[in-house]
């Protein structure tokens, strides 16, 4: 039985979803989905796979999907991708890291501590107009506040808590849109562009935006594959989502959770994956075969 993990908020299956459940019982497998707050940990223990998928309701209680994670790793379950993967993208300070690795992220402080005087002390450090705050652990966009300093008498941080990340705010997002690159096994597969809604500066669903397959160039793929080599292992899913500038690919995010891959939107792909994950579970040595492309690789923390 391979599982997909989903949650309370979404109980029946995605277009993405249906599409690789579909794959992997055409080549034979058992596949199907339990939501990870109320499904026994035995019933993921005892699968042959986990995938995390679409857990996209841990941002209210992150301890709690880091202690499943721990669960699932201490009764030996096959988390795919791999605990150590899942934990470090779970903390997005892993932003930092690929920095520190020369990859292009939008300029990042890491506070510890969200008070007014450390980020105005931040935003006048950097000479930042517009900065945008968010919380090291989340998702689609639960608890992003942009700050502008012209309104900074209207800032209401002591409600932003602890452990935050103060961004450069790219205000092209607006007309060039979010780029996800989806990867399978460390190959390109498939590009979407998410368009915002005029007025709007989040790239995430609940703000209205709208999705359109494109194209990608060899560059915007040369660049999201950069992203994905720093690592220590190949993934077997990532999405990385930036935006495609002219002179060059900005990283928003890089997705190794629970990204919606959007297999719906190009054909085989769902496909790939079924036999991508099959092959991984077929692999006597359970660690992961390193990517094959060249760059500095982050140890993880």
């Amino acid at each position: 039985m391979i599982l997909v993990a989903t949650c309370s908020e979404y109980p029946h299956p995605t277009p993405n979803l249906e599409a690789l459940l579909k794959a992997l019982r055409a080549l034979g497998m058992d596949a199907d989905h339990r939501p990870w707050k109320t499904a026994p940990v035995a019933a993921f223990a005892e699968a042959e796979a986990v995938l995390p998928l679409c857990c996209w309701d841990y941002y209210d209680d992150p301890a709690a999907f880091l202690a499943w994670i721990d669960a699932l790793d201490a009764r030996g379950a096959r988390l795919i991708n791999d605990p150590s993967l899942l934990r470090w993208n779970f903390r997005k300070t892993y932003l930092l890291e690929l920095a520190k690795a020369g990859l292009p992220v939008p300029t990042t402080f890491h506070l510890p501590q969200a008070s007014r005087d450390a980020v105005e002390r931040i935003m006048e450090m950097q000479g930042w107009q517009v900065a945008v705050l968010k919380p090291v652990s989340s998702q689609s966009g639960h608890g992003v506040r942009k700050l502008d300093r012209a309104e900074r008498d209207r800032w209401s941080l002591d409600r932003s808590g602890t452990d935050m990340l103060l961004q450069e705010f790219q205000p092209d997002i607006a007309s060039l849109g979010e780029t996800t690159l989806t990867f399978i096994d460390g190959a390109f597969s498939h590009a979407v562009r998410r368009v915002l809604k005029p007025g709007e500066w989040r790239a995430n669903p609940q703000f209205g935006i709208t999705y359109e397959p494109i194209a990608a160039s060899r560059d915007m793929i040369d660049a999201g594959a950069s992203y994905l080599a720093s690592l220590p292992q190949t993934p077997l899913y990532a999405r990385v989502d930036g935006i495609a500038r002219p002179n060059g690919f900005m990283l928003n995010e890089l997705e190794l959770i629970d990204p919606y891959l959007y297999l719906e939107f190009a054909p085989g792909s769902a496909e790939r994956m079924a036999q991508a994950l099959l092959r991984r579970i077929g692999e006597r040595d359970a660690e992961r075969h390193p990517a094959s492309l060249s760059h500095h690789r982050l140890t993880l923390s």
